[in-house]
């Protein structure tokens, strides 16, 4: 009898499981942050004292991504990641004022 209702309760659980697969909504396109957009959020998490960290490593082609549509952010970018790299004490003032540069 305890079979019969461990059968039954499986096959409820593997129904409820494929009914929760429909087609109830499209699918949501994810765009790439480009240039100044990942420039600005890596900034903001330094503003919020989160350490420099593999993304150090992007930083040239970030900079990069931003000369193509402004070479004068860029320019500020450069200078701003170098003294970043440079000082990680005083990071989350020097990112809050390179952001408000930008």
């Amino acid at each position: 009898m305890v079979r019969g209702w461990l059968r039954v309760g499986m096959v409820c659980l593997a129904l409820c499981g494929l009914w929760g697969c429909g087609r109830g909504s499209p699918p949501v396109e994810v765009k790439p942050q480009i240039g100044l957009e990942r420039a600005k959020v890596i900034l903001n998490d330094y503003v919020q004292g989160v350490p420099l960290g593999s993304e150090a490593m992007t930083f040239e082609e970030i900079v990069e991504e931003v000369r193509q549509t402004d070479p004068q952010k860029a320019a500020i970018l450069e200078k701003g990641f170098a003294d970043l790299k440079r000082s990680p004490a005083s990071r989350s003032a020097k990112a809050r004022e390179l952001l408000n540069q930008l």
